[in-house]
C-alpha cells in the first residue's frame, strides 16, 4: 500500500486551499445519498447500481476530509489511504472499502454484475461507518473552528 504522500509526489492529489463550504457539502450528499438509497428497491437487475450508490456516499464522506484539510484527489484510492492514515478508517475497514472499491471498478469497466448480497454488504458498512464518520466530522469542524 502506498503512502498518502507518495498521491500527492504523482499528482493524484493536489494541495489547495481548504474549502469548508465543500467539505459540508460532501458530507451532506453523502447523507442524502443514502437516505435516497433505503427508499429505492434492491433488485438482481439494480444491485450493481445500489452498489454504487453506497459506494459513493462512503467516498463522498471520506472526501469531505480531504476537503477540511485542503486536498483536492483524483484518485479513489488515494482518498482510502488518508482515510486509513487519518485514523478515519481502521485497518480491516480499509481493506473492506478497498475491496468495494475494487468491486466498483469493475462494475464500471468490465460489466460485472454485483449480487443482491454483495450490495446489502456493502450498504450495511456504510450505514455502520457513516454514523461515525459524521460526528468526527462535525468534531473536527468544532476543534478547527479558529484554524478553518
Amino acid at each position: 500500500m502506498k503512502e498518502f504522500q507518495a498521491y500527492l509526489k504523482e499528482g493524484k492529489v493536489k494541495k489547495k486551499r481548504i474549502e469548508i463550504a465543500e467539505a459540508q457539502s460532501l458530507i451532506t450528499q453523502s447523507k442524502e445519498r443514502m437516505a435516497d438509497l433505503h427508499h429505492l428497491p434492491l433488485t438482481e437487475k439494480n444491485a450493481s447500481f445500489r452498489f454504487e450508490d453506497g459506494y459513493e456516499a462512503l467516498r463522498e464522506a471520506l472526501q469531505a476530509f480531504l476537503a477540511l484539510d485542503g486536498y483536492k484527489p483524483y484518485s479513489h484510492e488515494a482518498v482510502f489511504c488518508y482515510a486509513l492514515e487519518q485514523n478515519l478508517l481502521s485497518e480491516a475497514q480499509y481493506h473492506q472499502a478497498d475491496r468495494y472499491r475494487e468491486i466498483r471498478n469493475d462494475i464500471n469497466y468490465r460489466g460485472k454484475i454485483v449480487t443482491v448480497e454483495e450490495a446489502k454488504e456493502l450498504i450495511e458498512f456504510v450505514e455502520t461507518l457513516l454514523p461515525i464518520l459524521e460526528n468526527n466530522f462535525e468534531q473536527r469542524l468544532i476543534e478547527n473552528k479558529e484554524d478553518l
